[in-house]
């Protein structure tokens, strides 16, 4: 069962030049943390290396984030479970620049993109991953952070998805945003951004968890995805200063901000060694509620939900309704009989055509030999009843919902 946390704090600002189109700036209200301690937090997370581990052992070490900028490098490095020659001259600049002229130009930094810099320290921390081992002591975050409060379901899954991969998705997805509830995901192709889609479609609100800092959104085709996110309620969510070259380790660790952000995690179509299955590994370790989606025996993409499932580490999701119930929500929907019985001929054949197989408006024109006008025409009426999405506005495909639905159609050559 979800349960509802109280929203946090939220400021917007709309007078700042240099923010890009569609994003809204927030700030954090840090009136309940002492300013310098919460700067030096700024500065010291800011260390290349350093991770949240390295941090809570250097505070532990000194004392506080204060007495740890003031030791001698040797000190600090002495703490930390690996260092390199970046780590050593990131403290010697904190240390000559000055750790508060540091914090300074990295909130600024946010500012600059409409974000705002968020410590544990301060209220509008999210409850979700205070609670965790681990938790980032200092989140960038462009959006509204009272998301960040509200109640939420991860949806994770490979960036290469099947049809039926996006179609789980965008059903899974749609429904959670319908029950009031926020979509959690990683802003990747694939799965992760038809989940962000699906949420939005739905007129809900989703966070993106990324891998890069709030000024340089990864990937570069998702940056529409990602003011659309914020334009609409939702957030951008980043471990990561503004100005940091991201790493492979980086993907891996914002991770855990994914689970740990929600009270349960939905994976779809995980190929082994894959993000979304270290996702799932982080969300068990927090004692999160994990979920998986089954996929074909044969097919690559499935074979670690299909594991989750076997080794009885995630509940099987058998569509997005036992989902829902699993989870207490519940969400309004048309009588799905009603809906088929008053499709038209060509919706119907549409439909049928989409049901085999995902496709552009192009290849849905060669299958059914439908003009262009017609097809446009009935992808629209079928959308809003909910039985096809689309994925970009370019590829669609028949929702879980629709293939649910025993309906018969022409047959296509």
């Amino acid at each position: 069962m979800i349960g509802v946390g109280a929203a946090g704090p939220l400021g917007v600002s709309h007078h700042d030049a240099d923010r890009p189109r569609g994003l809204a700036v927030v700030t954090a209200d840090a009136s309940r943390s002492a300013p310098v301690e919460r700067a030096a937090w700024i500065s010291l997370a800011s260390i290349p290396g350093i991770g949240p581990v390295g941090f809570a052992a250097v505070v532990r070490r000194f004392g506080s984030a204060v007495a740890a900028l003031q030791a001698p490098p040797a000190e600090i490095i002495r703490q930390l479970p690996r260092s390199d020659a970046e780590t050593d001259d990131a403290l010697r600049r904190l240390q000559g620049v000055g750790w508060p002229t540091v914090a300074a130009d990295l909130e600024e930094a946010a500012r600059r993109v409409g974000g705002a810099v968020v410590t544990a320290l301060d209220p509008a921390y999210p409850a979700s991953l205070a609670r965790l081992d681990g938790r980032p002591p200092v989140l960038y975050v462009v959006g509204h952070l009272d998301v960040l409060a509200l109640p939420a379901v991860a949806v994770v899954g490979t960036r290469r998805p099947s049809g039926y991969g996006l179609s789980a998705a965008a059903d899974i997805a749609d429904e959670i945003a319908r029950a009031g509830v926020t979509v959690v995901s990683g802003l990747a192709l694939g799965i992760d951004g038809h989940a962000h889609l699906a949420a939005l479609d739905a007129g809900g609100r989703t966070v993106a968890v990324l891998p890069s800092p709030i000024d340089r959104v990864y990937p570069p085709r998702h940056r529409d995805l990602a003011a659309r996110i914020v334009a609409e309620g939702g957030a951008l969510v980043s471990e990561s200063p503004p100005g940091r070259q991201s790493g492979k380790p980086d993907f891996a660790r914002r991770n855990r901000i994914i689970s740990g952000l929600s009270e349960a995690t939905v994976v779809i179509e995980a190929p082994d060694r894959s993000g979304a299955l270290l996702t799932a590994s982080a969300a068990l370790a927090q004692g999160r509620d994990l979920y998986a989606v089954p996929g074909p025996i044969d097919s690559m993409a499935s074979r670690g939900c299909n594991r989750l499932i076997a080794d009885h580490q995630a509940e099987l999701v058998t569509s997005s309704a036992s989902l829902l119930h699993r989870l207490g929500l519940s969400v309004r929907r048309p009588q799905q009989a009603h809906v088929v019985a008053s499709l038209s001929d060509t919706e119907g054949l549409v439909l049928g055509a989409l049901i085999k197989r995902s496709g552009s408006i192009e290849e849905l024109g060669a299958r059914s030999h439908l003009a262009t006008s017609e097809l446009a025409s009935a992808l629209t009426l079928l959308e809003a009843r909910g039985l096809v999405a689309s994925y970009g506005g370019v590829t669609f495909h028949a929702t879980l919902a629709a293939r649910r639905i025993v309906y018969k159609t022409t047959e296509l050559l």
